[in-house]
């Protein structure tokens, strides 16, 4: 069944998702906790170099509440200055190389999950790597771990 904007909207509800879209402010409350995101529309334009720019569009300012904001970045690899700083092994992609599973490095007591092992993934893996590297830490510092 082929079903329009309008009728996928009626049947599943509206799309969360926004485009062209960028964060001006983050907005805290008097004990410093995250309240509002302020957002403007976009589009892009070509500056004098002939470069494209994202401009604001006037008029398109929303402030959105929130209580969390998880931050999506274009991924150029883990920070390789302080990977060079600890001696942390890397793979040949610059990740750190670390057990599957056991999450750890060439660095006893170091642990590395989500991107900087792997590289660029999907959100649920670094948070599945996160879990699991919890769990490694503990063992790690108290012996054994309880953690699932």
């Amino acid at each position: 069944m082929d079903y329009g904007q309008e009728e996928a909207a009626a049947r599943f509800g509206e799309d969360p998702r926004g485009y062209l879209t960028t964060t001006t402010k983050f907005e805290g409350d008097e004990s410093g906790q995250v309240k509002a995101v302020h957002t403007v529309q976009i589009q892009w334009q070509k500056n004098d170099k002939g470069q494209f720019i994202p401009q604001p569009i006037p008029g398109t300012e929303r402030v959105l509440p929130a209580q969390l904001v998880l931050l999506a970045m274009g991924f150029l690899g883990p920070e390789q200055p302080l990977l060079d700083a600890l001696g942390v092994e890397r793979d040949a992609r610059s990740n750190v190389k670390a057990d599957h599973e056991k999450y750890t490095t060439s660095i006893p007591g170091v642990f590395a999950a989500g991107d900087c092992r792997r590289g660029q993934s999907l959100v649920v893996w670094a948070f599945n790597e996160g879990r699991g590297v919890a769990r490694e830490c503990d063992r790690f510092l108290m012996g054994s771990t309880e953690l699932p």
